[in-house]
């Protein structure tokens, strides 16, 4: 059987939850890029990346990222207007699939330092800062957890072929120091997670409750939480959002 023919990330770029404008974001393509920012920073969505506003560590503690923008080109840009770092949304992102594959498991939604998706050292910094200094987290301020946190809602398509789509926020337990479950997380049906979970390579991550039906579209809705730490490594940080699944 065949992979999928399309399968992407989408952005809601619309003006709320209520009312969403779902645009692509494209998996392994050129150009496309998140770029995450804080609202008193000087970014615009024409802001090309070299000029993209640093964000300090903070003296302690963390700082929550409250902007976050989708990128097609170096200088073509929408921003994410539900995202703020909360937990008071429920349309901020999307994978989408078409009818043309058929998953072989249930896929999985994760962080990796880059696009080899290396395993994580929780709790480790690098001696330069790069994507692990986010997906490793700090053995201080996030307790060895990613500071890349996220929710997801229910299983999408289930293995019946019923679309699973969120009418309500996200809310549940989210705190930097903790997550969900060590390893997999798993939405219950037609549900987000009570409590928020780091994205973490093969460490921690979200799984779906189920194996989508065969050759049918479908789609998975999941929010996100960023965060910087004073006892994290600087840099040029760039970790990779990753959705993994096989397929017959």
């Amino acid at each position: 059987m065949s992979d999928f023919t399309t399968l992407k990330l989408q952005g809601n770029t619309g003006t709320s939850d209520a009312s969403p404008t779902w645009t692509d974001h494209l998996f392994g393509t050129a150009g496309y890029e998140m770029r995450a920012a804080l609202s008193t920073g000087s970014q615009t969505t024409s802001t090309a990346s070299a000029s993209w506003p640093s964000i300090l560590k903070p003296s302690s503690g963390v700082t929550l990222i409250d902007n976050m923008y989708i990128f097609s080109a170096d200088t073509t840009g929408l921003k994410i207007s539900t995202y703020d770092g909360t937990t008071a949304h429920y349309m901020q992102f999307r994978i989408n699939w078409d009818n043309t594959g058929t998953f072989a498991s249930a896929p999985i939604i994760s962080g990796w330092k880059d696009n080899t998706y290396p395993a994580a050292s929780p709790g480790t910094q690098p001696g330069t800062g790069d994507g692990s200094s986010i997906i490793n987290g700090t053995s201080g301020e996030s307790s060895s957890l990613s500071l890349l946190k996220a929710n997801a809602y229910g299983q999408g398509l289930t293995s019946g072929g019923s679309q699973q789509t969120p009418g309500s926020n996200a809310a549940g337990t989210e705190t930097v120091t903790g997550h969900s479950a060590a390893g997999a997380a798993t939405p219950g049906s037609a549900a987000w997670l009570a409590t928020w979970q780091d994205l973490q390579a093969a460490t921690d991550w979200i799984a779906n409750g189920g194996t989508p039906q065969a050759t049918t579209a479908g789609l998975w809705y999941f929010v996100l939480i960023l965060r910087i730490a004073a006892g994290m490594t600087g840099g040029t940080l760039l970790p990779v959002l990753g959705f993994q699944y096989t397929w017959i």
